[in-house]
C-alpha cells in the first residue's frame, strides 16, 4: 500500500542518522496511526526537519516556524502562536535545541517591539523603500524585504491595538 512504501521510505532515511530531514508531502497516503507515529517522531528527532506539506494541522502539531506561501506572498509565522480554543501553547520553540550529532544549540528569544518603534521603524523603511525606488538603488529581494518588515510591524501594531 502506498502508506507502507512512505514507512519504509522513511525508515529508510533514518538508517544514516543524517542532521536534517527534508520531508515533501509526509502525510500522503498515511492513516491516522502512521500520522500520529510521523507526529511523535518528529518531535523526538534531534536534528533539523524541513517540511513541504499542505496539511495545515499536521504542520501546527510539529512546526516551530512556518512559512507560508500564498498568493504569491511569503508569510512567516514564528514560535509562539498560542491556539485560542485551549490557551495552550502552540508551536513554542524548545528551550533547550540540540543537532542532529546531539550537540546543543543556543536558543535566543525574539525581542519584543513597542507599538511606538514600530511605528518609527515603518516610517523609516517607507522612507528607504521610496527613495530606493525612485533612484532605482534596490534589487527586488531588497524590496521584497522592507515589504516584508513593514507588514510585520503593521502587524505588530495592530496586535498593539487589539489589547
Amino acid at each position: 500500500s502506498g502508506g507502507m512504501k512512505v514507512k519504509v521510505v522513511l525508515a529508510a532515511c533514518m538508517w544514516q542518522n543524517p542532521h536534517i530531514l527534508i520531508l515533501d508531502e509526509p502525510t500522503n497516503y498515511l492513516d491516522r496511526e502512521g500520522l500520529g507515529a510521523l507526529v511523535l517522531a518528529i518531535k523526538d528527532y534531534k536534528g533539523g526537519v524541513l517540511i513541504i506539506s499542505h496539511n495545515k494541522e499536521f504542520c501546527d502539531n510539529v512546526a516551530t516556524e512556518k512559512w507560508i506561501m500564498k498568493g504569491g506572498y511569503l508569510r512567516i509565522e514564528g514560535e509562539s502562536i498560542e491556539k485560542e480554543e485551549d490557551k495552550e501553547t502552540g508551536n513554542k520553540a524548545p528551550d533547550e535545541v540540540y543537532d542532529g550529532a546531539g550537540n546543543k544549540i543556543d536558543v535566543k528569544a525574539q525581542q519584543s517591539i513597542s507599538a511606538k518603534d514600530a511605528k518609527k521603524a515603518i516610517k523609516d523603511i517607507e522612507k528607504k523603500l521610496k527613495d530606493g525606488k525612485k533612484k532605482k538603488t534596490l534589487t527586488d529581494e531588497e524590496m521584497w524585504e522592507m515589504e516584508d518588515k513593514l507588514n510585520e510591524l503593521k502587524e505588530i501594531i495592530s496586535k498593539e491595538a487589539g489589547k
